[in-house]
């Protein structure tokens, strides 16, 4: 992937990429995104997405927590956090709540399941292999599983050099390339077989003379 590009990724997700640069013995990850440009929006979605979901999951966790603990003040008689949990800038959801209860139903111990915080994902790994996207990672969970088979599999239908509609096709090596970028490499193949023969004709004329 071209230099700028890795540097956008990274700096977008820092805590994703924090490997980035880090020792080769300690991850594959410092040999950056290997990979053509045209999966970059693929990446960036995916990144995105991931990180939400493990910053929402760490929200949602810490607000049950601060709701059972205003609740467990609230059974012992002081409804002041209680009243804080709800009543923020704009909600209507506690006044609701209240009016719609007796005394006693307020203080009814309904405490919440608290969520698993969702660990954070760490990139190891972002390479092509057999024409498709491969992300190697710890951390995550099921969604996250979920969200890398979705971006896996949408490479497969998305040319890794410029970004446009693709499919997979063989030569020899599985690339997945848009047909404009698949004749650009072939003329460059050719380009540089013929100037390989070339030279290699001109060096045996000399030593032939």
């Amino acid at each position: 992937m071209k230099q700028e590009l890795d540097k956008q990724l990274c700096e977008k997700y820092p805590k994703i990429f924090v490997n980035r640069h880090a020792d080769m013995r300690v991850t594959a990850m410092c040999w950056g995104f290997e990979h053509g440009p045209g999966w970059y929006n693929i990446i960036d979605r995916l990144c995105s997405n991931i990180q939400g979901h493990i910053d929402y999951s760490r929200k949602e966790r810490a607000r049950v927590l601060r709701y059972n603990r205003a609740l467990k003040r609230a059974l012992n008689g002081d409804v002041a956090a209680l009243e804080r949990y709800y009543m923020y800038p704009g909600n209507k959801k506690w006044t609701k709540w209240a009016e719609e209860r007796t005394a006693e139903d307020l203080l009814k111990p309904v405490f919440k399941t608290v969520p698993e915080a969702v660990p954070q994902v760490v990139a190891e790994q972002v390479k092509e292999k057999f024409g498709g996207l491969r992300f190697y990672y710890r951390g995550g969970n099921d969604v996250i599983d979920g969200m890398l088979q979705m971006a896996e599999s949408m490479s497969y239908v998305t040319c890794e050099e410029c970004g446009s509609p693709a499919k997979s096709t063989t030569d020899g090596w599985i690339v997945t390339n848009c047909q404009s970028c698949t004749d650009s490499r072939e003329e460059r193949r050719q380009r540089e077989l013929a100037e390989y023969n070339d030279k290699h004709k001109a060096e045996y004329e000399k030593t032939n003379q």
